[in-house]
């Protein structure tokens, strides 16, 4: 799908490393210009020069989805510099690996600005757009754990329900040709979040006897579904539900 997306601009959150950054690569190789957004300037910094360095369109765009005033002032920011996005790939969130018995409410804070709050903010601020030009792709990154919850996911697992029920309203209620909703789910993928519980002993061979497909994913298996939604191709799939978990769900 090389030059599928030419002219096109895609913002991803949290995309300076793991499968933001793999579907920011992903949609820049096919012509967008990814827009690397992160908390952490260094790493984006970092993954825009690599993707530079590669002649790709990247740019960074540093702010902490924490603070209720972000999304706007990303978007004035954007604006300001005739880059508003056509596509907006929601991969920022906060997991924070807690019992129902234990959970803090530092995590139940953390997990709902984040997972929650910013997404709705961020919609508020992108969607508007999308629907004055006609066009847009809205791609959640959801999980596995909305169907198959871990007893350490108790408060994550809900909080990435509730963002699918946003994704799904809007897929369901917006009802403008060229702008679609979906979620990708990814399973067990190493990422730099669960290369420490994955590297715990024992940790990996628990997971794997529970993978249909025998392995953990890598964050470029989520990269692939996130063009086709992005894509021509993909133009007619709304409200779908994906999961990449090589059948964890199951």
């Amino acid at each position: 799908m090389a030059g599928a997306l030419t002219g096109r601009v895609a913002l991803v959150t949290g995309a300076a490393r793991g499968i933001g950054l793999a579907i920011a690569t992903r949609l820049a190789e096919a012509g967008a210009h990814a827009i690397i957004h992160d908390r952490d300037a260094l790493a984006a910094d970092t993954a825009v020069t690599d993707l530079l360095t590669r002649g790709l369109a990247a740019t960074a765009l540093i702010a902490d989805l924490a603070e209720a005033t972000a999304p706007a002032a990303m978007a004035a920011e954007l604006k300001a510099k005739g880059s508003e996005p056509d596509i907006l790939g929601l991969c920022a969130s906060v997991e924070m690996l807690e019992t129902w018995d234990a959970i803090s409410e530092a995590a139940m804070t953390a997990q709902t600005q984040i997972n929650l709050h910013a997404t709705a903010r961020l919609l508020q601020s992108f969607l508007p757009g999308m629907l004055a030009r006609g066009f847009g792709r809205v791609i959640a990154i959801g999980s596995v754990q909305e169907a198959r919850p871990n007893p350490t996911h108790f408060y994550y697992a809900a909080t990435k329900v509730a963002q699918t029920n946003m994704i799904l309203n809007l897929a369901r209620t917006t009802q403008v040709p060229g702008v679609t909703f979906n979620i990708v789910k990814p399973g067990a993928i190493l990422t730099d979040r669960n290369r420490a519980v994955l590297a715990q002993p024992g940790r990996e061979e628990q997971v794997l006897a529970r993978i249909p497909l025998g392995r953990i994913g890598s964050p470029q298996d989520c990269a692939g579904i996130a063009l086709l939604l992005c894509s021509p191709e993909g133009s007619y799939i709304n409200g779908a539900e994906i999961a990449v978990d090589g059948g964890l769900r199951l």
